[in-house]
């Protein structure tokens, strides 16, 4: 179902796929909505328990698009750098294929709380506080991974 890699040469193994992932600072949501059109949004998130956990609005295009095929994929760059006088790019970037759904209850606590262990490690008591503030304004969405794969270059 999922198409395999053409060059199996720069393929990442699933230990580094998860550095990346872990070491990420933002990923890249692909979504598709009813009207047919791609939308790609740059958005926060915690790879936490194989799963990927992001918060956003509490509606918006995303959300529409999600609503109506849950079906996503979510893209992560690493260490990019131009190498100019070689013609080429260095990087490590994971694409990862799964479904999102939305989390409630505990389960979007544990998500918050992540995102806030992962984004603001340093911040930790006031991120709690700010949770309790913000949760009904927020939704908290998970991607349950089916398929990733990892690539490098250079």
């Amino acid at each position: 179902m999922f198409k395999k890699m053409r060059r199996k040469d720069k393929a990442l193994a699933e230990d580094q796929i998860i550095e990346v992932l872990n070491a990420g600072e933002e990923g890249v949501l692909a979504t598709v909505g009813e009207d047919g059109y791609p939308y790609a949004v740059p958005l926060n998130y915690v790879f936490h328990n194989g799963c990927i956990y992001f918060h956003c609005a509490l509606s918006g295009h995303k959300i529409e698009n999600m609503e109506y095929n849950p079906k996503v994929s979510f893209c992560v760059v690493s260490g990019a750098k131009i190498l100019a006088e070689e013609f080429s790019t260095r990087f490590k970037s994971v694409v990862v294929f799964g479904r999102a759904e939305e989390v409630l209850g505990d389960e979007k606590n544990l998500g918050l709380r992540a995102l806030i262990k992962r984004l603001a490690k340093d911040h930790v008591p006031a991120g709690e506080k700010y949770i309790e503030q913000a949760r009904d304004k927020t939704r908290v969405f998970k991607i349950r991974v089916e398929h990733m794969s990892g690539k490098t270059a250079h």
